[in-house]
């Protein structure tokens, strides 16, 4: 008969924290941690967001999604996470992952690189899980070293040269150099390019391998911007996770195992709230405010957005909510366009957004947004599109908000340009009373938006917001503000282009009024002849 005598708990112990460690990354963290097999023995400060993090990375490791963007404030474990633990831990569970690190510049990607070994040599690393592989002798550098079961993790820096290798995990941490600047439009394009045309063609097996970007924001032409304004189709996951909390940029992500496939929100209730109190303190964070100096540097590499809380040109304080569960009572419908050629990924989106006018008890205008439409298509997709969204803006592909009735198009506006030309006559041709617009008409872009400013900021232009809380805005309105609170400093201005030109006929067409204009009736006002 066994008695207690007979076990040995320091081994059951053992056993119990390995078992803990597998299973869990976080777990994995924490005990490496403290056998100061990571970070030389520094204490480890727990933070949610670590934990978070780990479960994101898992979610990679089993598959569970593909493409993961993590933006998060420097000097919060980033690197320590993704870049040294992350890959050790895999190999314990499944030592023939071959990983592809890269980041701005080769000494970071080295020093990671060096760690990461030398945590999978430590004494701690080895009495758990030395038995299922062994580093591989003459392949064992700084760059690059191979394990016994097929397993690799190499490294580069960010426009480096990797022909003829792959992987099937790439990771890239820190690929942008956030020192470059604002003005460095040369080396963001050419990491564009790096990444696009050397890094992404990587993967051994693109339908079940995954890559992970790891990074603090500081422009929207950074990586992270690019693969967000070219993810037509959704592919990514993004973890965001500012050092402030923002109420109005609430991060939302799925298929994590805690909430086993739910969604998962950002723990943090007030404005303000930071990411790791523990360590960030609002005195330390103030001295990083103080450190990066600029309030787009702020914004960016604190924050995780490249722009300011209230927008750039386009201020988002001047966008109401509409809130109400019932929708207002539309008596006037504009649709604009802005259009282009290809559905390449290097080619210009087309866009499209759908405007109501309604009166408030004063008669006084209004305009809300009723729908929004991006993506690249080729013209035959673009014209089929054109007709759908004519007969149903409402119906995005995307988003289908029942609340507006799918009143009929009293305005259809496509800007001459383009496959605006060939679009407009197609369109005629079919019965649609589709309107050229001159882009030159009222001066360039900048001009444009100058002279709808007013009603922006007249606290007249309205976005819908979701049910059934009403605290965060419909999918397409937080997209549309987004965009155009980034502006100018935006790859593709379409959007905004299509606002302006909405805005436009609405005002020369006395739909839309200054404060202390002259208004007619609302039934003088239909009749007024815009094009």
């Amino acid at each position: 008969m066994l008695t207690l005598d007979d076990i040995n708990i320091d081994e059951l112990v053992y056993l119990q924290d390995k078992y803990k460690a597998e299973l869990s990354l976080y777990e994995f963290i924490k005990q490496a941690w403290a056998a100061s097999a990571i970070e030389g023995g520094k204490q480890f400060t727990d933070g949610w967001h670590i934990q978070v993090i780990c479960e994101h990375l898992e979610a990679i490791a089993n598959r569970q999604i593909k493409n993961l963007i993590i933006n998060m404030p420097p000097r919060c474990a980033k690197s320590s996470i993704v870049s040294i633990a992350f890959p050790a831990w895999v190999w314990a569970n499944s030592p023939n992952e071959q990983f592809m690190y890269c980041s701005y510049a080769s000494s970071l990607a080295l020093r990671d690189s060096v760690r990461c070994r030398r945590l999978m040599l430590s004494p701690w690393y080895q009495k758990r899980w030395g038995n299922r592989f062994k580093l591989v002798g003459d392949q064992n550098t700084k760059g690059r070293f191979d394990n016994t079961q097929g397993g690799y993790r190499m490294t580069t820096s960010t426009g480096g040269s990797i022909t003829g290798e792959g992987g099937n995990m790439l990771i890239a941490d820190d690929p942008n150099n956030t020192k470059d600047g604002d003005n460095s439009d040369v080396k963001r394009e050419r990491t564009i390019e790096w990444w696009n045309h050397v890094w992404s063609t990587r993967l051994n097996d693109k339908k079940n391998d995954c890559r992970v970007v790891v990074q603090q924001r500081y422009h929207t032409r950074d990586v992270t911007g690019y693969i967000t304004s070219h993810d037509d189709l959704k592919e990514w996951t993004k973890l965001i996770l500012p050092m402030e909390y923002e109420v109005e940029n609430k991060t939302t992500t799925i298929i994590l195992p805690s909430t086993k496939g739910a969604l998962w929100c950002d723990p943090r209730e007030k404005d303000g709230d930071l990411l790791w109190p523990e360590r960030f303190d609002a005195k330390s964070v103030e001295s990083l405010k103080n450190d990066l100096g600029s309030e787009a540097a702020i914004a960016g590499q604190l924050q995780q957005r490249p722009s300011s809380r209230e927008g750039n040109i386009i201020k988002k304080a001047w966008f109401q909510w509409w809130k109400d569960v019932q929708p207002p009572q539309i008596e006037f419908v504009v649709q604009s366009w802005d259009t282009a050629f290809s559905e390449k990924k290097t080619s210009a989106y087309s866009a499209c957004t759908t405007w109501g006018v309604f009166y408030d008890q004063y008669y006084i205008e209004h305009v809300i947004l009723l729908s929004m439409w991006r993506e690249r298509v080729e013209y035959v997709q673009l014209r089929e599109m054109a007709k759908r969204l004519y007969f149903d803006y409402r119906d995005t592909g995307k988003v289908h908000e029942p609340r507006f009735k799918g009143r009929p198009i009293d305005l259809f506006l496509i800007e001459a340009r383009a496959s605006g030309d060939p679009l407009i006559k197609d369109l005629q041709l079919g019965g649609i009373k589709a309107i050229a617009v001159d882009p030159a008409g009222r001066g360039n872009k900048i001009q444009r938006l100058n002279f709808v400013t007013p009603l922006l900021q007249g606290e007249r232009i309205w976005l819908p917001a979701r049910p059934p809380a009403y605290d965060h805005l419909l999918p397409f309105a937080d997209s549309f503000l987004e965009n155009v609170a980034c502006y100018p400093n935006l790859e593709s201005n379409d959007i905004v282009d299509t606002m302006s030109q909405a805005l436009m006929k609405l005002k020369t067409g006395m739909f839309l009024l200054n404060p202390r204009d002259e208004r007619p009736s609302p039934v003088t006002r239909k009749e007024v002849k815009v094009y």
